[in-house]
């Protein structure tokens, strides 16, 4: 391949915002003709490589978007702490049907059990899901709508909340 076409290659790889595969597409050809890839083959594996990197990037700013105060998974939740809980109920809400169906969950206890860690991992999950979420305390909550009140914005302070899918609060 000769620099124009690779220059080429880079301009349409960037109007079509194909990022990654822009950055390695040299690294990408070299490794498709030492394995003497077919073309389909070679467009699969630049496909998915591009879809996986958006995929990740998408999750990250989800993420950080959710405001939540730390990033713990569900496999990081310790069950064996709460035998009390139904690991197959958890895992269940982990599919994130609720979502889909308008369900809400409560999750009770004392303080110190878990709650907060189960509920940013089904935050997560439901990022994972392609879900918007945002997660805030009742007390931050209640203060940034109060605050909104006597400002005359609550109408635009309320989309701030009621426009993620899932509204995680604390």
């Amino acid at each position: 391949m000769n620099g124009v076409q690779l220059e080429r290659l880079h301009e349409q790889m960037a109007k079509l915002r194909l990022t990654e595969s822009q950055e390695r597409i040299e690294a990408l050809l070299q490794e498709a003709a030492d394995k003497e890839l077919s073309y389909a083959d070679f467009l699969d594996q630049l496909f998915t490589e591009e879809i996986a990197s958006k995929t990740t990037k998408n999750i990250t700013m989800r993420t950080n978007l959710a405001r939540f105060p730390f990033v713990k998974s569900l496999d990081a939740f310790d069950f064996t702490y709460q035998p009390s809980l139904d690991k197959k109920q958890v895992q269940s809400l982990a599919n994130c049907h609720f979502i889909e169906h308008g369900e809400n969950v409560v999750i009770l206890g004392p303080p110190g059990v878990g709650k907060t860690h189960l509920s940013v991992a089904l935050g997560l999950k439901a990022i994972e899901h392609g879900y918007r979420v945002l997660f805030t305390t009742a007390a931050n909550m209640i203060a940034t709508l109060t605050k909104a009140l006597s400002e005359g914005k609550l109408e635009d302070k309320l989309k701030t909340f009621t426009v993620p899918r899932l509204l995680i609060v604390d």
